[in-house]
């Protein structure tokens, strides 16, 4: 019999286990390990998995692929210890947002008949724990591979086919690419959030400026409360792609702020742009070939295809300089 072993067991863990569970894999046993024995009772009650072992030595003996979900901080002592136990010929995965580092732990501490191959799945709906694990969790979703220098061709596929088999999408990177996407995807929200949180809490009026913080301050903020250690360390994985993101935001907030400071007419148009670019996303249209400066205006183009024609023309009503008294905030000069 087969054996996959998902060790870690957060969310996307315990999802992957459900998932394989749901497919029924023949003569394939489905293990998981918990380095957080607090959620293993939750996990047990969900029957993610045909056995949960608490023992790693246990829990990866004889498995042919070894998916690792586990956070940054906690993954390089893991390579090292599962490079001295995986058996002969394993496949090792992990679904973290950092690629490079672990890679090069896989480097170091797998011996040369264990291959690794970097995944990780794109999920957009929000994971609280493990309790908001779902077996349909990965359907229809992107799935990163990141084929290691020292994978062969049938670890990458074992990958590959393991995206397939809970309803992914396989999407090939390499490990540069990947790392400065997901700096720009994942960490810079984390950075923006304690930058806004930061700047506002950090005001002498604070005191009594926090009465006025509703529901925006709270979405603004929330990614603030998630546990700083892991947070650093996410981030000093990929320190470098993370820096140069962190410039784009500059120049861009520092483009805003011109275009305020100034009264520019660009104004409107930037807050248009992310907008469209928005709804572009999550209408999944973003790689559909529409030449942007062939569009009939940023005002009207993607209002009218996502959000009707009364608001299409109500914002280029809005973009119209001649009307642009008749809304424009009466404030000094």
């Amino acid at each position: 019999m087969e054996r996959i072993t998902v060790v870690g067991m957060g969310p996307l863990g315990t999802s992957l286990g459900l998932a394989l569970k749901n497919i029924r894999l023949k003569n394939t046993e489905v293990v998981g390990h918990f380095l957080n024995r607090r959620t293993q009772s939750e996990v047990k009650k969900m029957a993610a998995f045909d056995v949960i072992e608490g023992n790693l030595d246990k829990a990866v003996n004889g498995a042919q692929l070894v998916v690792i979900d586990s956070p940054i901080n906690e993954t390089r002592d893991l390579f090292e210890t599962l490079g001295s136990i995986v058996s002969d010929g394993a496949v090792i995965t992990d679904m973290g947002s950092s690629k490079k580092r672990s890679a090069a732990w896989a480097e170091e501490f797998l011996p040369n008949t264990v291959s690794y191959v970097g995944g990780r799945p794109i999920i957009k709906a929000e994971l609280n724990g493990v309790e908001s694990a779902s077996g349909k969790l990965f359907e229809g979703v992107n799935y990163c591979v990141i084929p290691s220098q020292s994978a062969n061709d049938q670890a990458t596929k074992t990958v590959v086919g393991l995206a397939e088999s809970v309803g992914a999408k396989p999407y090939f990177l390499d490990v540069d690419e990947h790392d400065s996407y997901s700096a720009a995807m994942n960490n810079l929200p984390y950075l923006i959030s304690t930058a806004f949180v930061n700047a506002t809490a950090g005001s002498e009026s604070w005191r009594e400026m926090h009465k006025s913080a509703g529901n925006l301050f709270n979405m603004q903020s929330s990614l603030s409360a998630n546990d700083p250690t892991d947070v650093e360390a996410d981030s000093l994985t990929m320190s470098e792609p993370l820096v140069y993101w962190v410039d784009q935001m500059i120049l861009s907030l520092h483009k805003l702020r011109t275009e305020l400071q100034e009264d520019s007419e660009d104004f409107l148009e930037s807050f248009i742009h992310a907008w469209e670019q928005r709804a572009r996303w999550e209408a999944d249209v973003v790689d559909r070939n529409t030449d942007m400066d062939e569009l009939p205006s940023a005002a009207e183009s993607m209002a009218s295809a996502f959000l009707g024609d009364k608001l299409a023309r109500r914002v280029t009503k809005m973009g119209d300089a001649n009307k642009k008294e008749s809304w424009r905030y009466p404030r000094g000069r």
